[in-house]
């Protein structure tokens, strides 16, 4: 077997050491839309939409006419099934009735059978206390409880714009809910309406979990 020079033997380290730097590499970038505060296309969550002011607490529901209003109590008109469409955009869809949240050009919320992407399409805003904001995609007008009739098109928020998708806690077949047994105890004055910084199992932050 034939001697490999010192020198020869030197250079080929150093190739194989030069080849080793210069090959391509995979860059490591996260992938996308992998923040849990952006919603993956087509990942959906079941939640009721919680909001409240001083003296009032509601929970959004549609009624099988269609109507929108407010509930005190978590109920089977009040569980939304809330899917992502594109990046930042959801639909949101009663489970008990099928009918889409849909909004006017006015603002005016109302269930529909029939899905539109003008009217039933809204953009997801996660605020930095557990709440949410949803925005229409087409008028620009935030979802509200609030009974007046023609929203603002202003930067001040309407009442009952700011909602926690809460986890559901109602049995998903028709049965006998005693709704005081559900019903969720929530310090809306609070600085952490959720107890993020404390341990209450009960009420988890809903926009980091998806199920």
């Amino acid at each position: 077997m034939l001697a490999i020079p010192v020198a020869l033997h030197h250079l080929l380290v150093c190739l194989i050491f030069w080849a080793a730097l210069l090959l391509p590499m995979a860059p490591a970038f996260p992938l996308p839309n992998s923040s849990p505060l952006l919603q993956f296309d087509g990942q959906v969550r079941l939640r009721h939409l919680y909001t409240a002011d001083d003296q009032t607490q509601l929970h959004l529901e549609i009624m099988p006419d269609g109507a929108v209003r407010g509930s005190r109590y978590q109920n089977i008109y009040s569980l939304m099934e809330i899917k992502a469409v594109k990046p930042g955009i959801i639909r949101m869809q009663a489970m008990k009735t099928s009918r889409f949240l849909c909004m006017k050009p006015n603002g005016r919320l109302y269930g529909s059978l029939s899905y539109s992407e003008e009217a039933c399409n809204f953009h997801e805003k996660v605020l930095r206390d557990g709440y949410n904001l949803y925005y229409s995609e087409s008028y620009n007008i935030p979802v509200s409880l609030s009974s007046m009739g023609n929203l603002p098109r202003s930067h001040q928020l309407p009442p009952f714009s700011q909602f926690l998708p809460l986890v559901n806690k109602i049995p998903l077949e028709p049965v006998f809910v005693d709704y005081d047994f559900y019903e969720q105890e929530l310090n809306v004055e609070s600085s952490d309406p959720l107890s993020m910084m404390g341990h209450n199992p009960g009420i988890i932050s809903p926009s980091y979990v998806f199920k």
